[in-house]
């Protein structure tokens, strides 16, 4: 289960891994649900929030205004609890305060990337 502390951590290390490692990280494409939160995430302020609720629905993220979250489908939400630490990882997101996360400038250039088509 992915948690808190494992995305800002994944965001930490990936604002010191150094330019070689994010630039292989960003040369794999980013899957649909990676793409999906990083639109959406642009359209707003550039704002993610880790939300949780125990037990259930445990864990999802909120990009922009929309909830990636589905009651029914648990399957669906760690797809994109995994694609979001996916996005940590390649630096397209850092953590900025407590559950806040945002889109860094390589996050803002990929979307409008994406926009683009």
């Amino acid at each position: 289960m992915i948690d808190l502390a494992a995305l800002i951590t994944n965001c930490k290390e990936a604002s010191v891994s150094g330019n070689k490692t994010l630039r292989m990280l960003r040369k794999t494409k980013l899957g649909k649900e990676e793409k999906e939160l990083l639109m959406a995430a642009s359209r707003g302020i550039g704002a993610f929030y880790f939300c949780s609720m125990d037990p259930i629905p445990g864990a999802w993220i909120r990009a922009g205004s929309r909830q990636f979250l589905d009651k029914q489908d648990h399957a669906s939400n760690a797809k994109y609890l995994e694609a979001f630490q996916s996005l940590c990882k390649r630096g397209y997101i850092e953590h900025r305060s407590g559950r806040l996360f945002v889109l860094t400038v390589s996050g803002y250039e990929r979307a409008a990337r994406l926009a683009k088509g």
